[in-house]
């Protein structure tokens, strides 16, 4: 049986997928501004789908990559209980931390190739890599087949996972 940390992971990583294929459909600015018609699924000014389902970009202003980021903190914090737990599984919590890991570098590539103003802020990435860090400390801290966590670990990992989820807030009320 799958662990609900790994559906939580493949959920989150079909999602970037799905992102990325979206972003590499929409029509180029010099397409748009030679005149060539935009998607039928989408209008020009509102950016919503006609069909009526729901658009898959942020609200203006707003950074694409902040829903994907506040997923992967909903991933790091189920993380951090596991390691603090003592009874984790030492093989699928290390899946785990490599996916939030890879999850972390795909956000922050395609963060790259967005617009400076659309960019997600640097401190707030700086410290989801010092948690992906520190989640990649706690894989290698096992016993057996357990992950047991020294308590100066577990110590940083729960101030780290503060500072993440405070500066996601922080962002999300910027953009709100």
């Amino acid at each position: 049986m799958y662990s609900h940390l790994f559906k939580v992971a493949c959920i989150l990583m079909l999602g970037t997928w799905v992102n990325l294929a979206a972003d590499a459909a929409q029509p180029q600015t010099a397409e748009t501004e030679a005149g060539l018609p935009l998607p039928a699924s989408t209008t020009e000014d509102t950016g919503t789908a006609t069909a009526g389902a729901p658009d898959a970009r942020p609200a203006p202003g707003v950074p694409g990559g902040l829903k994907r980021l506040e997923d992967l903190n909903l991933l790091s914090t189920a993380l951090v209980d596991k390691a603090g737990s003592g009874s984790a599984a030492a093989h699928k919590f290390r899946i785990e931390a490599r996916m939030y890991r890879e999850l972390l570098r795909q956000t922050m590539l395609s963060n790259r190739e967005q617009p400076a103003n659309q960019q997600l802020p640097q401190p707030l990435l700086l410290d989801m890599v010092r948690m992906s860090a520190l989640l990649h400390a706690a894989a290698d801290c096992k016993t057996g087949f357990i992950i047991s966590c020294p308590a100066d670990l577990m110590q940083q990992l729960r101030s780290q996972q503060d500072r993440v989820t405070q500066g996601l807030k922080m962002t999300r009320m910027m953009y709100d």
